[in-house]
């Protein structure tokens, strides 16, 4: 286990070009796509810019190229959760953004780039973390301290949720049908939207929606476990361990699956409940409690070690080492039945808004 150029002048005018790595966006998938402008200088600068942006979406839309399904459309960035029903949304997004660039620019005549660079996009498969999304991105106003609640937002999607009638290229169906599930009712309410709204998130859980934005994905992203784990039984999370270890070599460790603080805070009860815990290593012994949260800290938040090691106060080498104690040990029935019934419970304790 191993421990250890010239711009070309259409982005000089702030437009994207073509000659990128290509993008996750196989047909019918769906997507969390944001952008800002460069510098944080203000993109949207009236309610007219913010029209005329969404109206580039809805183009898109009536084409058959683009679900919309949330946005919240603010002065410096925006953040969209869509769904691409053809594999297009690298076009869309170029010609939408480009066109819009165009427009701003001939307006106030002036030249030059305007977004950071080309629109960032994290694929969405999990029905868990893309009912956290909605509420990350119904609260981004609220955050930004421009309103007090997500409906009262002229520029988000929350507002529509909470009214019988919207725009007809805002793709309502997902997310009525979730809320009326998370609800236990019969059937969607528009008013019912206001009380499901105006719950924020809670910080460890917009941490870990922003541990997901931030972390490198490949063109082609391994498969989410989280629905899966959520619902699987202790023994089941134990056979996704014990892959995860026989696959681990200190390189690439996934999605973060909950916060590192989730994981801490579900090691402490634990230990406060169940006292002192040695496991047998050699002629001496090692702290159980130690080699668990250091596994959990890599398995489901996607830690490095060097990140593990500034966490709990040891050397990333060091922290390796105890990441080796734990594949090791899982072969042990008692630190195996122990380790998945925690790791179950911390999923649980990261995830227990979620309804449905």
């Amino acid at each position: 286990m191993n421990c250890s150029g010239t711009a070309t002048a259409a982005e000089e005018r702030g437009l994207w070009s073509v000659a990128r790595n290509p993008r996750f966006d196989e047909p019918g998938s769906w997507h969390h796509v944001m952008n800002r402008g460069i510098a944080r200088r203000t993109l949207f600068e009236t309610a007219r810019d913010i029209r005329f942006f969404l109206s580039r979406l809805a183009k898109a839309v009536q084409r058959g190229d683009l679900e919309v399904h949330a946005y919240s459309i603010l002065t410096t960035h925006f953040h969209l959760l869509v769904r691409s029903p053809r594999g297009r949304l690298s076009l869309v997004m170029k010609v939408a953004q480009n066109e819009y660039v165009r427009r701003f620019n001939r307006e106030r005549k002036r030249d030059g780039p305007l977004v950071r660079g080309r629109f960032t996009s994290r694929p969405v498969r999990t029905e868990a973390y893309q009912a956290a999304l909605v509420r990350y991105i119904d609260h981004n106003p609220v955050a930004a301290r421009l309103v007090d609640h997500p409906c009262a937002y002229p520029h988000g999607s929350a507002r529509h949720y909470a009214r019988v009638d919207g725009p007809a290229w805002l793709e309502r169906t997902w997310i009525e049908e979730h809320v009326r599930s998370a609800l236990g009712a019969t059937r969607f309410e528009p008013a019912a939207y206001l009380e499901y709204a105006r719950s924020p998130l809670e910080d460890p859980k917009v941490r870990w929606i922003e541990a997901r934005i931030a972390a490198k994905t490949p063109a082609i992203p391994a498969r989410d476990p989280l629905d899966d784990l959520l619902a699987a039984a202790p023994s089941e999370v134990l056979d996704w361990m014990r892959r995860k270890a026989r696959l681990a070599d200190g390189t690439g460790v996934g999605l973060p699956l909950v916060t590192p603080t989730t994981c801490r805070d579900a090691v402490a009860d634990w230990r406060e409940r169940h006292g002192d815990w040695q496991l047998p290593s050699g002629r001496s012994k090692v702290n159980g409690w130690r080699v668990a949260e250091v596994a959990l800290l890599r398995d489901l938040c996607a830690c490095s070690f060097a990140e593990i090691g500034s966490r709990i106060g040891i050397s990333a080498p060091h922290a390796c080492r105890i990441y080796g104690r734990h594949r090791r040990f899982l072969h042990e029935p008692s630190y195996a039945e122990r380790l998945a019934t925690l790791t179950a419970r911390t999923l649980a304790l990261g995830h227990a808004d979620r309804k449905g």
